[in-house]
C-alpha cells in the first residue's frame, strides 16, 4: 500500500509541476495585438510577412508568443473597440497596426496606457496624428515605418516620361482620391510639391470614403461620376494612396476612360496597365515590421526609434502602356525595375 501510495503521490508531484510549469510558461509568454484596417492587398501582405519573420525569429503562437489578430473591416469603431476587449482581457506588450485607420484607433486606445504601438502601411503618419515628424525619434509610446515617402522622386520619373507625350506645357495630372486619410494627405503633398515647380500640375477630386469592401461599389460609381468631369481637364490619371487605391477594381475603372494612368499605385495596376509604379516591397516591409517589433519587445524604448521610410522599394513598368503613349522609357529606368516590366 506504501508502494502505490508513494506512486500515486509522486503522480500527483508531477501533474502539479507540469502546471505549475505551464502557468510559468503561459506567463513568460509575450503578448503581440495585430490590427489589420481591412482586407486589401498591401495590409495583408504586409501582415503575413510580419508574422512569417516573427516566426523566423523565434515567436510561435501558443509557445513564446500569444498572437491576437483583430480584423477591423475599414471601421474605426471596429477596431477601437476590439482592441479595448483584447486590452481588458490582458495587457499587451506590443500592439502592431496596418495601414492609417487601425493605427489610429491603437493611438487613441493606447494613450496613456505606455502599451507600445508600431505602426506600418501609413503613408502620412505626420498628418494622421501618430508622431510630430519623421526621422527623428519620436520620444513617445508610438513608432513605425512611413509607407511611401520618395514623392519628388515619384514625380520626377513621371516628368520624364510624361513630357515625352505632352511636350512645351506643364502635364495636367488627375487624381481622383477618397477621403480616406492616407489619401487626403498623399495627394496634398503631391500638390504642395506640385505647386513649388512648372511642369506639373495636379487636378485633384475628393469622393466620400465608405467603410471598405461594403462601401466600394458606391466609392467606384462616385469615381466613375467624376471621370466623366475630369476628362477634358487631364492629360493622365494617377492612383493615389489608400484603400481604394490599392485595388484592381479602381484601376479598371481607370483604365475604362480615355486617359491612361501615368502613376499607379500597385505593381498590379502596372500590370493592367498604368504606366509606372514605385512602391514599397511588401515582403520586405512586413519583415522589416517584425524586426522593429523584435527589438521593442527585447526592451528597445519606441521612443528612441525614428520614423523613418522602407529600405526596400519596387519599380513597376508597363512597355505595352508606353509604346501606346508614344514614351520611351529610359533604360536607368528599366534597370531599375528589372523582372517587374510588363507589355
Amino acid at each position: 500500500m506504501r508502494s502505490i501510495s508513494w506512486q500515486m503521490t509522486a503522480a500527483a508531484w508531477a501533474l502539479a509541476a507540469a502546471i505549475v510549469l505551464s502557468a510559468v510558461d503561459a506567463g513568460a509568454m509575450q503578448t503581440v495585438v495585430v490590427v489589420e484596417t481591412m482586407p486589401v492587398p498591401v495590409v495583408l501582405e504586409h501582415s503575413r510577412w510580419f508574422q512569417d519573420e516573427m516566426r523566423r525569429l523565434g515567436y510561435t503562437h501558443g509557445n513564446t508568443m500569444n498572437l491576437i489578430t483583430i480584423e477591423a473591416h475599414g471601421s474605426r469603431e471596429v477596431a477601437e473597440s476590439e482592441l479595448k476587449a483584447a486590452i481588458a482581457r490582458g495587457r499587451p506588450d506590443l500592439v502592431v497596426t496596418f495601414a492609417t485607420l487601425a493605427s489610429q484607433a491603437a493611438h487613441r486606445v493606447c494613450r496613456g496606457t505606455g502599451i507600445p504601438v508600431l505602426f506600418a502601411v501609413v503613408s502620412d503618419p505626420v498628418g494622421a496624428g501618430l508622431v510630430e515628424a519623421t526621422h527623428r525619434p519620436t520620444g513617445t509610446h508610438v513608432t513605425g515605418r512611413v509607407y511611401t515617402h520618395f514623392r519628388t522622386v515619384k514625380l520626377d520619373l513621371v516628368r520624364e516620361l510624361a513630357r515625352q507625350a505632352v511636350p512645351g506645357r506643364p502635364v495636367r495630372i488627375g487624381c481622383i482620391h477618397s477621403s480616406y486619410p492616407s489619401a487626403q494627405g498623399d495627394i496634398r503633398r503631391l500638390s504642395t510639391l506640385a505647386d513649388a515647380r512648372d511642369d506639373i500640375v495636379f487636378v485633384g477630386h475628393e469622393v466620400p470614403y465608405r467603410e471598405m469592401p461594403a462601401g466600394l461599389d458606391t466609392m467606384l460609381a462616385d469615381v466613375a461620376a467624376v471621370i466623366e468631369k475630369l476628362a477634358d481637364e487631364v492629360d493622365f490619371w494617377w492612383q493615389p494612396a489608400g484603400p481604394l487605391g490599392e485595388v484592381m477594381p479602381y484601376t479598371k475603372v481607370l483604365l475604362g476612360s480615355r486617359v491612361p494612368i501615368i502613376y499607379g499605385n500597385t505593381v498590379a495596376s502596372v500590370r493592367a496597365g498604368a504606366l509606372l509604379t514605385v512602391t514599397p516591397n511588401f515582403e520586405h516591409g512586413g519583415r522589416e515590421v517584425a524586426r522593429l517589433a523584435d527589438a521593442i519587445l527585447n526592451g528597445t524604448d519606441p521612443g528612441a526609434i525614428p520614423v523613418t521610410a522602407p529600405e526596400a522599394f519596387d519599380v513597376a513598368v508597363n512597355l505595352g502602356t508606353a509604346l501606346r503613349l508614344g514614351i520611351v522609357v529610359p533604360p536607368a529606368t528599366l534597370s531599375m525595375a528589372g523582372q517587374r516590366v510588363y507589355r
